[in-house]
């Protein structure tokens, strides 16, 4: 028995990755793949997939809230299925790996028999992925920016992979001996790389969390303002500042320790309550929005707009430094002790237009997204359509009496004067087509003499 617990102890790998198997891949979604490592620290981690007869390919991975992610191209439908398994290594040469994993492709996640198997998907773009020799873009697979051959023991390890595919249920069990190649330097992104946020639950959010196999603990619950709540068996939970993922991982912790063997557990966010923005102005719809995840400029005036005929190129971001009832406009900050310190942002919507998404602003919580009214000019006399228009920097005399419907059959283009305040003082000025207006200027077009 001691020489036998000796043999068990010396084949126990000192890389363990658990991995719960993966059931279905959504199609046209590049699935994410998390696994945790142990020891969790100087791993390098890598998912090697393919499909169909091809040979693997592989992306690396990087830490991320306590797992190791990993984020594959996007599956096509029509390939049917992915094989993949996840290596890990250390710096000193040891290494292990999970059994090959083959998962379904499906068009959407509730075609997957098990909610549970299927991966959170991510818009990543294209993804640079590695190959032990080709640098052919694999089939089956969109979304693939670049394929870097990788040489020495890489190819020898992809080469040797295991031809069976082992059931989803065998990831689970103990991991498979290490292979004797040691694995191959290849780059890995910095575990600072950047990621886009969560969302953080707060107070006054609505939960749905489930355990899959047991209806009487699926529960709704709000997020009491301490950031906790009462779920069955384990009594009060805080969920507060933690991600959807991240509380999934605690209530499942607090569910096996007694209660439940190897509990699923699922947490959605029903109502995002916790996080607001505000939007108002020139908007065709002005109020309170829910801050749900990562949220942008563009994204908030989608949600709120379009804006008015009259609002103008510029949108003001005010960002409070500290809680607040309601919206802040740019001109209360600073302004006695009943205004927030706050910093004002000032993005020029043209330029997010003209493809300068640098402009496009990631909104914070309390922030009030402002959009002014903009500047106009007013065209009158004979003109089709006399009124105001809205103005923009470089709009020409010839342009506005364009947009007030051209010139009746007895106005003169030669008669134009401009009336403009100058020194809070109004004044007539000559002017010619092609000269450029200012804002709050008045277009006079006066009729032919004979």
């Amino acid at each position: 028995m001691i020489a036998l617990g000796l043999l068990l102890a010396a084949a126990t790998p000192d890389v363990r990755i658990n991995h719960p198997p993966l059931v279905c891949l959504v199609a046209d979604k590049s699935p994410r793949i998390e696994a945790v490592l142990s020891p969790p620290d100087d791993v390098r981690a890598r998912v090697y997939f393919k499909s169909g007869d091809s040979e693997f390919y592989s992306v690396p991975m990087t830490p991320r809230l306590g797992r190791y992610v990993g984020t594959l191209p996007r599956p096509k439908e029509k390939a049917g299925s992915v094989v993949y398994y996840i290596e890990a290594a250390l710096p000193d040469g040891r290494a292990n790996r999970t059994s090959e994993i083959r998962t379904r492709i499906v068009r959407e996640a509730r075609s997957c028999p098990s909610m549970v198997g299927v991966p959170e998907t991510v818009d990543a773009g294209d993804i640079e992925i590695f190959s032990a020799g080709t640098t052919r873009k694999p089939e089956g697979f969109d979304g693939v920016a670049k394929v870097t051959s990788l040489a020495g023991p890489a190819r020898e390890r992809a080469a040797a992979a295991p031809a069976a595919t082992a059931p989803p249920a065998a990831a689970s069990a103990a991991p498979v001996a290490p292979p004797p190649a040691a694995p191959a330097p290849a780059p890995f992104p910095s575990p600072s790389a950047s990621l886009p946020p969560e969302y953080q639950i707060g107070p006054e959010d609505i939960l749905k969390v489930t355990v899959y196999g047991h209806e009487d603990l699926t529960q709704t619950v709000v997020v009491q303002s301490d950031g906790t709540f009462v779920f069955p068996l384990i009594g009060r939970v805080k969920g507060g500042d933690l991600s959807p993922k991240e509380l999934e991982r605690k209530i499942t912790v607090l569910l096996s320790q007694g209660f439940i063997r190897n509990p699923q557990v699922t947490v959605i966010v029903q109502e995002y309550r916790s996080k607001t923005i505000f939007v108002v102005g020139e908007i065709m719809r002005p109020g309170t929005y829910p801050l749900s995840g990562s949220r942008t400029l563009v994204e908030a005036l989608a949600k709120a707009g379009p804006t008015t005929a009259n609002a103008g190129a510029e949108v003001v971001i005010v960002r409070p430094h500290g809680e607040v009832q309601g919206p802040v406009l740019p001109n209360q900050v600073g302004e006695g002790p009943a205004s927030a310190a706050a910093e004002v942002i000032r993005v020029s919507m043209p330029d997010i237009q003209a493809g300068d998404l640098t402009k496009n602003v990631l909104l914070r919580p309390n922030d009030t997204v402002f959009v002014p009214l903009a500047p106009k000019v007013f065209v009158s006399g004979e003109v089709r359509n006399p009124g105001a228009y809205p103005f923009a920097p470089g709009t020409t005399v010839r342009q506005a009496i364009s947009l007030a419907g051209g010139l009746t059959e007895d106005g003169s283009s030669g008669r134009i004067r401009v009336v403009r305040t100058v020194a809070g003082k109004s004044r007539e000025v000559k002017i010619k087509l092609e000269d450029a207006i200012q804002p709050g200027d008045t277009i006079v077009v006066k009729s032919k003499l004979f």
